[in-house]
Protein backbone atom coordinates (compact mmCIF):
# COMPACT_ATOMS: atom_id res chain seq x y z
CA UNK A 1 0.00 0.00 0.00
CA UNK A 2 1.26 3.42 -0.77
CA UNK A 3 1.88 6.06 1.74
CA UNK A 4 0.97 9.21 1.16
CA UNK A 5 3.47 12.04 2.40
CA UNK A 6 1.79 15.14 4.08
CA UNK A 7 2.69 18.54 2.76
CA UNK A 8 3.58 20.76 5.46
CA UNK A 9 1.99 23.95 5.09
CA UNK A 10 3.99 27.16 5.53
CA UNK A 11 3.87 29.40 8.39
CA UNK A 12 3.69 32.84 7.15
CA UNK A 13 3.34 34.80 10.47
CA UNK A 14 2.65 34.49 13.75
CA UNK A 15 2.02 36.83 17.07
CA UNK A 16 1.22 36.04 20.97
CA UNK A 17 -0.92 38.98 21.58
CA UNK A 18 -4.51 39.49 21.13
CA UNK A 19 -6.06 40.48 17.74
CA UNK A 20 -9.60 40.98 16.89
CA UNK A 21 -12.02 41.63 13.59
CA UNK A 22 -11.27 45.51 12.91
CA UNK A 23 -13.07 45.68 9.43
CA UNK A 24 -14.63 43.93 6.82
CA UNK A 25 -15.83 45.54 3.56
CA UNK A 26 -17.91 43.39 0.82
CA UNK A 27 -17.71 45.73 -1.86
CA UNK A 28 -13.42 45.42 -1.88
CA UNK A 29 -13.37 41.83 -0.25
CA UNK A 30 -10.81 42.70 2.29
CA UNK A 31 -10.81 41.72 6.07
CA UNK A 32 -8.70 43.52 8.81
CA UNK A 33 -7.58 42.11 11.87
CA UNK A 34 -6.25 44.26 14.16
CA UNK A 35 -4.03 44.31 17.81
CA UNK A 36 -4.11 47.35 19.34
CA UNK A 37 -1.17 48.80 21.65
CA UNK A 38 -2.57 46.88 24.78
CA UNK A 39 -1.25 45.05 27.59
CA UNK A 40 2.16 46.80 27.48
CA UNK A 41 2.62 46.21 23.76
CA UNK A 42 4.16 49.49 22.33
CA UNK A 43 2.68 48.58 18.42
CA UNK A 44 -0.48 48.15 16.47
CA UNK A 45 -0.33 45.24 14.16
CA UNK A 46 -2.53 45.13 11.41
CA UNK A 47 -3.17 41.69 9.13
CA UNK A 48 -5.04 42.31 5.99
CA UNK A 49 -6.37 39.74 3.60
CA UNK A 50 -7.38 41.13 0.06
CA UNK A 51 -9.81 39.45 -2.29
CA UNK A 52 -11.27 37.44 0.09
CA UNK A 53 -13.88 34.65 -0.74
CA UNK A 54 -14.67 32.77 2.07
CA UNK A 55 -14.03 32.63 5.45
CA UNK A 56 -14.47 30.95 8.83
CA UNK A 57 -12.97 33.32 11.97
CA UNK A 58 -13.41 34.02 15.52
CA UNK A 59 -14.38 38.25 16.39
CA UNK A 60 -11.39 37.64 19.06
CA UNK A 61 -8.40 35.57 18.97
CA UNK A 62 -6.20 35.33 22.22
CA UNK A 63 -3.13 34.77 19.62
CA UNK A 64 -2.80 33.93 15.85
CA UNK A 65 -0.84 32.21 13.28
CA UNK A 66 -1.20 32.30 9.83
CA UNK A 67 -0.39 29.53 7.70
CA UNK A 68 -0.68 29.16 3.40
CA UNK A 69 -1.71 25.99 3.19
CA UNK A 70 -0.46 23.72 0.24
CA UNK A 71 -2.20 23.62 -2.92
CA UNK A 72 -3.42 19.53 -2.35
CA UNK A 73 -4.45 20.93 1.28
CA UNK A 74 -6.62 23.75 -0.14
CA UNK A 75 -7.99 21.03 -2.71
CA UNK A 76 -9.10 18.86 -0.35
CA UNK A 77 -10.03 20.80 2.39
CA UNK A 78 -12.46 22.92 -0.01
CA UNK A 79 -13.72 19.83 -1.57
CA UNK A 80 -17.10 20.92 -4.05
CA UNK A 81 -16.20 24.66 -3.94
CA UNK A 82 -15.86 26.63 -7.10
CA UNK A 83 -13.03 27.43 -9.07
CA UNK A 84 -13.60 31.26 -8.38
CA UNK A 85 -12.59 30.02 -4.15
CA UNK A 86 -10.08 27.19 -5.50
CA UNK A 87 -8.17 30.44 -7.52
CA UNK A 88 -7.26 31.79 -4.29
CA UNK A 89 -5.01 30.50 -1.38
CA UNK A 90 -6.32 28.76 2.00
CA UNK A 91 -4.89 30.87 4.56
CA UNK A 92 -5.62 28.58 8.10
CA UNK A 93 -5.58 30.66 11.76
CA UNK A 94 -4.48 29.74 14.27
CA UNK A 95 -4.77 26.07 13.72
CA UNK A 96 -7.37 23.87 11.62
CA UNK A 97 -10.86 24.39 12.07
CA UNK A 98 -10.34 28.88 11.23
CA UNK A 99 -9.45 30.07 7.56
CA UNK A 100 -9.59 32.87 4.94
CA UNK A 101 -9.72 31.91 1.35
CA UNK A 102 -8.52 35.28 -0.45
CA UNK A 103 -6.50 35.95 -3.23
CA UNK A 104 -4.09 37.87 -0.61
CA UNK A 105 -2.22 38.91 2.61
CA UNK A 106 -0.32 41.91 3.99
CA UNK A 107 0.40 42.99 7.33
CA UNK A 108 1.96 46.31 9.07
CA UNK A 109 3.66 46.90 12.23
CA UNK A 110 3.92 50.51 13.94
CA UNK A 111 3.36 52.87 16.35
CA UNK A 112 -0.33 53.94 15.46
CA UNK A 113 -3.10 53.35 18.35
CA UNK A 114 -7.01 52.15 17.14
CA UNK A 115 -7.68 55.68 15.89
CA UNK A 116 -4.49 56.15 13.77
CA UNK A 117 -5.44 54.94 9.56
CA UNK A 118 -4.01 51.56 8.55
CA UNK A 119 -1.29 51.68 6.17
CA UNK A 120 -3.66 50.25 4.24
CA UNK A 121 -5.39 52.36 2.52
CA UNK A 122 -8.72 54.35 4.02
CA UNK A 123 -10.91 51.78 5.56
CA UNK A 124 -14.40 52.68 7.08
CA UNK A 125 -13.59 52.50 11.12
CA UNK A 126 -9.76 52.45 10.95
CA UNK A 127 -9.54 55.85 10.17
Amino acid sequence: MAHAEKVEMEKIAEWHREFQVWHYSVSHSTLLLRSVRVDGFTTRIDVLFAGVELMRIKPVYSRIAVLRASEEEKRARLLGESEAVLGKHLFLIDGDNDYVVAGGFAWHEDEGDHHTPSRFGPLRGTE
